[in-house]
C-alpha cells in the first residue's frame, strides 16, 4: 500500500506538472479546441452516458434492473459511448499525455463508480506490455487508476496485474482475432488480490478481450470478485 508521504508526494509533482503546462502550453479543450479548460463542459455535456455494464463472459450488456449474469461474475462498466469528443480526449491521453485531463476523465469514472454501486476493496490497472510500456513511457490506464483510487480511498496495487508475454496492438484486429491476442497474456501476483474485490481499469472498452483476459488472470490469483471500469465503450 502506498504511504502517505508518497502520496502527497504524487499530488505535488502533479501540480508542478500543471503549471508547467499552463505556461507553455496555454489550456485548450481537446474535444473543440475552445480555450480555457482541458475538458470543457459543453464536450462533456455531448457525452452518451452508459448505464448499464457488460458481462466479461457473454459479451452482452445486462438489464438495468439486473446486472447479474449466470456465466460470470466479472462485470464491466463504462462512463459513455466512444465517439465524438470522447474519442479524441482518449487519444490525447493515449499518445500525447497530459496530465490535466486526468482529473476530469477520473471523475467522470467516480461519477459511474458511484452510480453503479461497485463496493471494490482494491484498484487495479490493465497492464501493458513491457516493449509498448517502454516506447510510450506511461501507462494511461495507470494514471487513471491512481487518480480514481485516490479519490475512492481505495488502494492501488500498480503491480498485482502484469503480462507475461507481448501482444500485438488490438487496433485494426477483428473480435476474434482481439480474443486470441490476449487469451492467457496476463498473470496477477495473489498477495496484492487474494480475497479483494478488484476495480479494473482501463481507458476504452471495445470487444472486452483485454478486461475479459486481465479479470480472469485476477480471479486466478484469487481475488473474490473483479469490476471492470473504462471511461468509454465502443
Amino acid at each position: 500500500m502506498p504511504t502517505l508521504a508518497a502520496g502527497a508526494a504524487w499530488r505535488k509533482l502533479r501540480r508542478l506538472q500543471q503549471e508547467i503546462l499552463e505556461l507553455v502550453y496555454p489550456t485548450r479543450c481537446v474535444g473543440c479546441r475552445s480555450g480555457g479548460e482541458i475538458w470543457c463542459r459543453a464536450c462533456q455535456a455531448r457525452l452518451v452516458a452508459v448505464t448499464t455494464p457488460v458481462c466479461l463472459a457473454c459479451r452482452r450488456e445486462l438489464p438495468a434492473r439486473n446486472h447479474a449474469c449466470p456465466q460470470s461474475a466479472a462485470r464491466a462498466w463504462a462512463t459513455a459511448r466512444y465517439r465524438p469528443p470522447l474519442d479524441r480526449a482518449l487519444t490525447q491521453l493515449k499518445y500525447r499525455p497530459d496530465p490535466r485531463l486526468i482529473g476530469p476523465l477520473a471523475s467522470r469514472l467516480e461519477q459511474t463508480y458511484v452510480h453503479a454501486r461497485v463496493r471494490a476493496s482494491c484498484a487495479v490497472a490493465v497492464p501493458l506490455g513491457r516493449n509498448r510500456l517502454r516506447q510510450r513511457g506511461y501507462n494511461q490506464a495507470e494514471l487513471l487508476g491512481r487518480a480514481l483510487a485516490e479519490s475512492l480511498r481505495l488502494p492501488f496495487y500498480p503491480s498485482a496485474a502484469f503480462r507475461i508475454r507481448e501482444t500485438e496492438s488490438q487496433v485494426g484486429l477483428d473480435p476474434k482475432a482481439r480474443w486470441a491476442n490476449v487469451e492467457g497474456a496476463f498473470q496477477a501476483d495473489p498477495s496484492f488480490v487474494r480475497g479483494h474485490v478488484v476495480l479494473l481499469i482501463d481507458d476504452v472498452h471495445t470487444t472486452g478481450s483485454t478486461l475479459a483476459a486481465c479479470a480472469a488472470a485476477l480471479k486466478r490469483a484469487g481475488a473474490a470478485g473483479v469490476v471492470g471500469l473504462t471511461v468509454a465503450r465502443a
